[in-house]
């Protein structure tokens, strides 16, 4: 996803391992900071992390196929020894409207902005003519600034707004119904609310179970779920899937996923390994 990019706030692509970045977010936190954090962890796959006047909005990892929501210590963490790490300076408004951008959709360039308007909805359009810019829109309407004419890629000012609306076709429409994308939002952090984090034991003999992971009942009775068979998601701390199994009660370790032998070599992970887990 190319995300239009606020003002420049330190060189483009610095190099920062994930204790560091963990460092910068807390600095600008502090700063009441206003913008967001992009990692490119690799051309494919890209984290963002955005703030408002130095509050935590919102933290994703985005890659072809999906869009994922995290916390903003397990996405930096991904980072390891180092990503290439860009900021941007937005007004707060601009943040939050960008934020929603983990849930946007691509949407047709014809009539886009009749779409926009009549539908409140929120996102960004990109122009390449008459000039290079981006409208940021909030419920049908564009953000507009009276101290200065442009964020960056940004155009907020009145008079480049509107040029392009008037005259400008758009390359890029993102737009969604804010109550869709608040639903999105909601169950992606219901999601990431229900991770837990655990330690693999192999288990194996005649009385293990062949076909089921064993999780404990405290973390089931809190997901709400059939103690009797449920689907469970094991992934690693940076969030790689190591595979969806069936999981039922009666582990009596506390931060332990029992698993068979056999899941266990399946799915290449190790005894003891670290994972993190929550219900399909």
């Amino acid at each position: 996803m190319k995300l239009p990019k606020g003002t420049t706030f330190m060189p483009e692509g610095l190099l920062v391992s994930g204790p560091d970045l963990q460092n910068m977010l807390e600095n600008l936190q502090q700063d009441h900071f206003s913008g967001y954090l992009r990692v490119d962890f690799s051309n494919a796959k890209k984290g963002f992390i955005f703030l408002s006047r130095g509050q935590m909005l919102r933290a994703f990892e985005w890659t072809p196929e999906s869009t994922k929501l995290y916390t903003p210590e397990r996405l930096l963490a991904k980072a390891g020894d180092g990503a290439a790490t860009s900021s941007y300076v937005l007004t707060a408004e601009m943040s939050e409207t960008l934020a929603t951008s983990f849930g946007l959709e691509s949407k047709p360039a014809s009539n886009w902005r009749e779409s926009i308007q009549q539908g409140r909805q929120t996102g960004f359009v990109e122009f390449s003519q008459p000039f290079a810019g981006a409208v940021l829109y909030r419920r049908g309407e564009p953000i507009q600034e009276s101290m200065t004419g442009r964020y960056g890629e940004v155009i907020c000012g009145r008079e480049g707004l509107g040029q392009l609306l008037k005259e400008g076709t758009p390359s890029l429409v993102f737009a969604g119904d804010p109550a869709e994308l608040d639903e999105k939002f909601r169950k992606a952090h219901q999601d990431l609310e229900a991770m837990r984090e655990a330690k693999l034991k192999s288990v194996s003999g005649f009385f293990a179970t062949k076909d089921a992971l064993k999780v404990e009942a405290e973390w089931i009775s809190g997901w709400g779920v059939n103690p009797k068979g449920f689907s469970l998601v094991v992934e690693t701390p940076e969030g790689k899937r190591l595979g969806s199994f069936k999981a039922i009660t009666g582990c009596k370790k506390p931060g332990v996923v029992e698993i068979p032998l056999k899941i266990l070599q399946e799915w290449g992970a190790s005894e003891d390994q670290d994972v993190m887990v929550y219900p399909e």
